[in-house]
């Protein structure tokens, strides 16, 4: 990725986050690419069968790489919420490029002289168990975007000259993860809503294990890819009932001591309520306080 998605030089080699470096090449290989993440130098590596390493090239546009505590590191996909640490199986689509393809053609950039090939193209991976029968399926498509103002409401998050309204904070106790933190908080805003305002949820971006974590709490959810929309308004696709797309954003990058979120519903052309937040650890769970700032249609 850019130098400014982790703020570091490439090649600062004692820096505690690795430099992600992007696949600009126009073309996706369709070969079906696993092996585990390790980090060699400044950059992160495939280590695709033992002792063979293959230099990453992410043909992802939303990842990026997040300081988790003072001495760990994590890889996020801000679009799917995918979160890969160090020594973790994935499996993704893509293929290797031959072992004398110019880095610097293929990145568009000056590449660290301790990032070296052979490189891989890697995009829209999975977590990969090679003990489980099967491994797991082949990554979805990613999910529809959030709404164009998400960019906005995580930016003003991360203004620490914010002076406008701030709304009582509520702790989300119990969970651990961040973005299931403000999912939970945007679907209690939305819960026991009846009659015309009642409506099943469809999260976007969200795993199976994040959905079944928060059915324990919400009852049946649904995945986005679930529902569609139908004239002015989110249904479930299979069934036509009322639904509406939940989202939640987390990027906990730097050093401020909070983590910015931006999360809301969608229930139709002229119905989405999103807005901008700030979440603290605290205890069992999370402090999320509301800023002033919505986005309301």
């Amino acid at each position: 990725m850019d130098e400014s998605d982790t703020g570091e030089q490439p090649g600062a080699v004692e820096s505690p986050l690795p430099v992600i470096l992007k696949d600009r090449s126009t073309i996706r290989m369709e070969a079906l690419v696993s092996g585990r993440i390790t980090r060699a130098g400044s950059c992160l590596y495939l280590e695709h069968s033992p002792g063979h390493l293959a230099l990453i090239l992410w043909a992802d546009e939303d990842v990026q790489v997040a300081r988790l505590e003072e001495s760990d590191w994590l890889v996020n996909n801000y679009t799917s919420g995918l979160r890969i640490r160090e020594g973790e199986m994935v499996r993704g689509g893509g293929g290797f490029y031959p072992r004398n393809a110019d880095l610097e053609v293929l990145t568009g950039k000056e590449v660290s002289a301790d990032c070296t090939g052979p490189a891989v193209q890697l995009y829209e991976v999975t977590k990969y168990d090679p003990e489980k029968p099967g491994g797991i399926p082949d990554p979805p498509p990613p999910p529809p975007p959030g709404p164009s103002t998400d960019d906005m409401l995580l930016s003003q998050a991360f203004d620490e000259h914010w002076d406008g309204q701030r709304l009582p904070k509520r702790m989300i106790r119990g969970i651990v993860d961040p973005r299931e933190a403000m999912f939970a908080y945007v679907l209690q805003n939305y819960k026991g809503r009846e009659g015309d305002m009642h409506a099943h949820f469809c999260l976007r971006g969200a795993d199976e294990n994040l959905l079944a974590s928060l059915s324990r709490k919400f009852g049946r959810l649904f995945p986005g890819d679930a529902c569609s929309w139908n004239g002015p308004g989110v249904v479930v696709t299979a069934t036509g009932e009322k639904a509406m797309f939940i989202d939640a954003r987390i990027d906990c990058s730097g050093d401020r001591g909070f983590c910015a979120g931006s999360g809301g519903a969608t229930y139709g052309n002229l119905g989405a309520e999103h807005g901008s937040y700030r979440l603290r650890r605290k205890g069992d769970g999370w402090q999320i306080e509301k800023l002033g700032l919505s986005v309301v249609s």
